[in-house]
């Protein structure tokens, strides 16, 4: 165990707006577009100095770590759903011509398998999981609720499969006593990390959506540097409270 570490991991799957140049010639979209869809400032919000963490360091427009590694909807060529998705989160087709079922599998085994490889090396070493994770402040044209205001955190545990009634319930009150509006798994119940690695017995974990309109400028994408500051200092005392 690491020095001045607690038992706790934390995971940032989407935090990287990183996109190989070959992948990036057969983009149809703007650098900014390919900016928007990451969790941007999640790599420094949630990269605390009194936990382990571990970074997705790949655009989840190449693959998404935090969907099954099979789950391909070939059969929906314009879908925002899967590891490797063919229209961004605004509903804008993302390639020239949509990659192969051989070349998704192909970022599969070189993206995904890693990250998660990486996740149970440390399972032993901890005793909690927070996977930390960004949303848009109103719902995007491709989700169910389009248009509906969003809290200022969703807390997911898989309807308390991934972590108990008490510690979600422990954590919602921390950040309600912060000032911040919370809700549990609504819109966001929880995908694949928290899904796959988590179970509310063995391993608890919980994942935490933070609306993007707390900590930067929703038109520009530019960060408030001071509320990015004030919100990890926030991830590192919720570490040592759960601790």
């Amino acid at each position: 165990m690491s020095k001045n570490k607690h038992p706790i991991l934390v995971t940032i799957p989407h935090g990287s707006t990183f996109v190989p140049v070959d992948l990036r010639r057969i983009m149809k979209l703007t650098n900014f577009q390919i900016k928007k869809q990451s969790d941007l400032y999640t790599d420094e919000i949630f990269d605390v100095p009194n936990a382990h963490v571990i970074k997705g360091r790949i655009s989840r427009l190449v693959t998404d770590l935090n969907r099954a590694p099979d789950d391909i909807e070939m059969e929906l060529r314009l879908s925002n759903r899967g590891v490797v998705v063919s229209v961004d989160i605004d509903g804008n087709p993302i390639y020239k011509t949509p990659p192969s079922i051989e070349a998704i599998f192909e970022r599969v085994k070189k993206y995904h398998y890693v990250f998660h490889e990486k996740i149970e090396e440390f399972k032993p070493k901890v005793k909690f999981m927070i996977d930390g994770h960004s949303m848009r402040s109103v719902s995007p044209v491709t989700k169910p609720d389009s248009g509906t205001q969003r809290a200022d955190i969703v807390l997911g545990n898989r309807d308390f499969t991934t972590c108990s009634h008490i510690m979600t319930r422990k954590i919602m009150k921390f950040f309600e006593k912060k000032g911040f509006s919370v809700t549990i798994n609504d819109p966001f119940s929880g995908k694949f990390v928290i899904g796959y690695h988590c179970s509310r017995k063995m391993f608890p974990g919980i994942q935490i959506e933070l609306n993007e309109k707390l900590f930067m400028n929703i038109k520009t994408c530019r960060p408030y540097k001071k509320k990015v500051q004030e919100l990890k200092d926030v991830m590192a005392e919720l570490v040592e409270r759960i601790s």
